[in-house]
């Protein structure tokens, strides 16, 4: 034989070895058989996956060593995920409450806001609408004489030529209740289309000696705020004086004990002023006097304070413009006659401050 064809031979065994080692591994896995070891040896021992191992008794226990493929599989249990919930775009909770806004001690006073929920957003609170306007010209006169060049003071002539223009055009002056009357929205009868209040501020005795006669002359009612504490001084109206003008249709209200400056007083010093010339008011002429009159038109909040305190309906002050309902009810306005003022100024005052 040569050696080509030794060569052929050769392959050709080789080739049919490794067909027969194929065919066996491939008979023992279809078998179920696998391979085990089971002793410090490399003897590989062949057994059924399946059954199971029985020793006899008379045997001696073999120890077997156990490799990886020899412990079952771990059991892998599967535990759900929880379902995913459904995200929803919530709002976040909210920090604002009335406290934010509305100031501790009138939150208390709201009855509705201790039963609110911690955290929840208020609608804010409408402001009350004001009542429809009314509006009232208030005049402010002082003394009635002859004084050139002092704008305090008006001579006789010049408050006829405005009352005339008053008559004539007309207005019709009220007394103060029916200016209280009209300014609080009550209905009053036969109700003045063009209402106007006159007022005489520090009760000096040409009011009773001039302006009286002059008012009385066309039935003008009008309101004296005085200071009880100067009814004995040189120049101004005793209280026999006073009671005349009551007697004439004239509103007496106070104007302070002494005509001080109030805000320089204490607390005391302005109740003593305030409520002392109120008593004397209504003692001498049996009359209500709660309406006041700040003296030089100053004040603070004091005096506020006394005034609501001890039942005052309204206070005026020299604040210019047409006294109104949606004022403050002790911050009346009024319109200062300026003595050296012509009848057109005067005229002009009165419709341009509305």
């Amino acid at each position: 034989m040569n050696y080509p064809r030794k060569r052929i031979l050769f392959y050709s065994v080789l080739a049919g070895l490794f067909t027969i080692l194929l065919l066996v591994f491939i008979g023992l896995d279809s078998s179920g058989y696998q391979l085990r070891g089971t002793s410090p040896t490399t003897a590989l021992i062949l057994h059924q996956a399946d059954a199971p191992i029985v020793e006899s008794p008379s045997q001696a226990p073999i120890e077997v060593s156990s490799f990886a493929l020899d412990k079952p599989a771990p059991s892998l249990e599967i535990t759900p995920a929880p379902p995913l919930l459904e995200v929803t775009n919530l709002p976040a909770p909210s920090t604002v409450t009335l406290d934010t806004y509305v100031p501790a001690p009138f939150l208390a006073a709201i009855p509705s806001a201790a039963t609110e929920v911690k955290g929840a957003v208020q609608s804010p609170t409408r402001p009350t609408p004001l009542p429809p306007k009314i509006s009232i010209p208030v005049l402010n006169y002082h003394s009635v004489t002859i004084d050139p060049g002092n704008v305090v003071v008006i001579s006789p002539t010049k408050l006829e030529e405005q009352l005339t223009y008053l008559h004539d055009h007309g207005y019709t002056p009220v007394t103060l209740s029916t200016f209280i009357s009209l300014i609080e929205g009550k209905s009053v009868e036969a109700a003045p289309e063009k209402p106007v209040l006159l007022t005489f501020d520090d009760g000096y005795i040409d009011n009773y000696e001039q302006a009286m006669p002059l008012l009385a002359k066309y039935a003008f009612p009008a309101t004296l705020f005085i200071s009880p504490g100067t009814s004995d001084q040189e120049g101004y109206l005793n209280w026999e004086q006073i009671k005349k003008l009551q007697e004439a249709g004239w509103d007496i209200q106070p104007h302070g004990m002494t005509h001080p400056h109030l805000p320089q007083l204490s607390a005391d010093q302005q109740a003593y002023e305030i409520l002392e010339a109120r008593k004397q008011i209504e003692e001498k002429l049996g009359t209500k006097a709660d309406v006041y009159c700040y003296p030089y038109g100053e004040y603070n909040k004091t005096t506020l304070k006394l005034l609501k305190d001890h039942g005052f309906r309204y206070a005026f002050t020299i604040e210019q413009g047409f006294a109104t309902n949606q004022q403050s009810p002790f911050l009346l306005k009024r319109l200062f006659i300026n003595g050296e003022e012509s009848l057109k100024s005067f005229i002009r005052k009165l419709s341009t401050h509305d």
